[in-house]
């Protein structure tokens, strides 16, 4: 991401329009064009207003949404439910991928273990929206996917393909790479499906959340109002639908924090001592997924 493109996204995600960021940082509507055109730059100081004016960081102007912004360490969460949130929540981000469909949305994460007292114990990945598409006469969105190791090497980038509508989210395809070999794939082939369709199908994925709630979310002596959203992930077969459950912690816009993964305890060897009760059912901790927005 570039600093013209860092400045239109963070903008607009302030809900300014240019001639309310040259209010604000005391320049002209045409000074900020400028700037978000490429055609000229700030100099330090009004680099400073602008990100003061946005609420980032010079840094996040400047480079962006890079995977080495992700925590290096977490020693403590604690997480403490207030009270049932008081609207149903619109969850418009791809489920477990914590990015919105929508164009120039990017977001870094990664995989925790906490538990264990590993961090970074599996890949950390940086998803970018990229635009439109048609594929099957369905319409969709690009991501991006470029996914590092968990010495935050880069090891590979792929494309995937996914749609939403009034019922919800559905993947459309995938596009790798393999010793120079393009692979192509899309919800007509079962493999795919069994990847990344709704129990191994292409069904949309709801993302309206009724029964969220609101909670208070304490990383390492830091407090964050929350609001907390809970699910099933369909994993295999149909008689396997709840084997894996999800609480998804997001900020008041709705954009994804963190979410913590827990498998059916019966069919674990290996056990966190993490375990919670949903449905009668135990479930153990496996994961947290930890967000750059944290």
């Amino acid at each position: 991401m570039n600093f013209e493109k860092n400045l239109v996204y963070l903008r607009k995600k302030k809900n300014l329009s240019q001639e309310d960021l040259a209010y604000l940082t005391g320049v002209t509507r045409q000074t900020i064009y400028t700037w978000e055109a490429g055609l000229n730059y700030p100099n330090i100081l009004m680099l400073k207003k602008l990100a003061n004016a946005l609420d980032v960081s010079t840094d996040d102007l400047l480079n962006g949404f890079e995977v080495n912004k992700l925590p290096k360490e977490i020693k403590k969460i604690v997480i403490t439910d207030i009270k049932k949130h008081d609207e149903k929540v619109l969850y418009e981000e791809l489920p477990n991928w914590f990015v919105k469909l929508k164009k120039d949305e990017e977001v870094n994460w990664a995989l925790y273990d906490l538990i264990k007292g590993k961090y970074i114990r599996d890949y950390s990945y940086h998803i970018d929206v990229l635009g439109d598409v048609l594929i099957h006469d369905e319409k969709g969105i690009e991501i991006k996917v470029k996914e590092y190791d968990p010495d935050l090497n880069f090891r590979r980038t792929y494309n995937q393909f996914v749609t939403m509508n009034d019922e919800g989210v559905a993947w459309l395809g995938e596009v790798t790479y393999k010793d120079g070999i393009k692979k192509i794939q899309t919800y007509k082939d079962q493999e795919f499906l069994n990847d990344w369709g709704y129990d191994k199908k292409f069904i949309y994925q709801a993302c309206n959340y009724e029964n969220a709630v609101d909670a208070i979310l304490e990383v390492d002596g830091k407090k964050l109002n929350v609001i907390k959203i809970s699910y099933f992930d369909p994993d295999g077969s149909d008689t396997d639908l709840k084997h894996a459950y999800f609480e998804v912690l997001l900020n008041q816009d709705y954009d994804s924090l963190m979410w913590r993964r827990y498998t059916k305890k019966a069919d674990k060897k290996e056990l966190s001592n993490e375990v919670i009760l949903v449905d009668g059912i135990e479930y153990d901790m496996d994961y947290y997924s930890i967000t750059s927005r944290l």
